[in-house]
């Protein structure tokens, strides 16, 4: 029987209806996660790139990512090739599989021509250990004969954690939404597990899967700032971890994505501004239209 690991608290509520039932089964979980947690899991992230466009996932754009983590597991100073079993591998969208080779610690995509989504995807042993880290990348170009669900269908061996579903090409992930993951081990779900999840800008919460192996993670608004434009506002990174041992062995699993502001809130940010704007063009035609001595301030 495998278990799995993690702590964390929750810096924002979630609003799942499995949060509030039976508050005090998962104290074994906790206090195994207390115990056990190596921050040793990779994921990626993407590389900052000021001349991008700013979508983080979709175009023609070139993209690089990042593998993280690897300096927790020991790996990095050996450059992934002594001492390690790590390999990179892009799903396309066809279901076309090709082999990365990292540089130091980085990935650079360019255009497979093909539209939909495609997974980046890492898979790293060290000793009884193994890691997979995920993320889902939208790409435009010719149309594919296979759908997203074809690509989340793949069993990539081990843990994952699977999005259910992905969302469309324009919607992308946003904050203030609910979204459901499924967690399965060597292809069946996992009930009654745990997954870490957290975002760039510091929001944490541990969440355990239903019966059927699904969660629903609300994602937070918490970003520092808000541009009151669509998609002016840079967006927040969003990391799920989960862990779960089996025969022995660890299995590590971590899946990564942007997300946006919720529409709701640049619109309410921008209508803010505009309100301000118009108070400050009223009181200035207001103003001049006052008797001058009225307008001359008192000495």
């Amino acid at each position: 029987m495998g278990t799995c690991k993690y702590q964390y608290q929750s810096k924002y509520k979630h609003q799942s209806r499995y949060k509030y039932q039976s508050r005090y089964k998962y104290l074994p979980s906790i206090l195994l996660f207390i115990s056990s947690l190596s921050f040793a899991d990779i994921y990626w992230q993407p590389v900052d790139n000021p001349n991008a466009s700013g979508g983080h996932g979709h175009g023609r754009m070139a993209k690089a990512f990042q593998l993280m983590g690897l300096k927790e597991t020991g790996l990095k100073e050996i450059g992934l090739k002594e001492g390690s079993d790590t390999a990179v591998s892009y799903i396309h969208s066809d279901l076309e599989s090709s082999d990365l080779n990292l540089h130091g610690d980085s990935v650079h995509l360019k255009s497979t021509g093909k539209n939909n989504y495609h997974a980046l995807v890492a898979r790293q042993r060290q000793g009884d250990t193994h890691r997979l880290a995920v993320r889902y990348i939208y790409n435009n170009g010719r149309p594919v004969n296979t759908s997203p669900s074809d690509l989340l269908a793949l069993n990539l061996g081990g843990l994952q954690i699977i999005p259910s579903p992905l969302p469309r090409e324009h919607w992308k992930y946003k904050s203030k939404s609910l979204y459901r993951f499924l967690i399965t081990f060597e292809g069946e779900p996992l009930a009654e597990h745990g997954l870490l999840a957290t975002t760039r800008f510091g929001s944490n919460e541990i969440l355990h899967t239903d019966q059927s192996g699904f969660i629903e993670l609300l994602i937070p608004e918490d970003f520092p700032e808000i541009t009151p434009l669509k998609r002016a506002t840079p967006p927040g990174e969003m990391q799920l971890f989960s862990s779960y041992s089996h025969d022995g062995k660890v299995y590590e699993a971590s899946m990564t994505a942007a997300y946006h502001p919720s529409e709701s809130s640049w619109k309410s940010v921008s209508l803010g501004a505009l309100v301000v704007l118009i108070g400050l063009v009223f009181g200035f035609f207001i103003n001049r239209k006052l008797p001058e001595h009225n307008r001359r301030k008192a000495k």
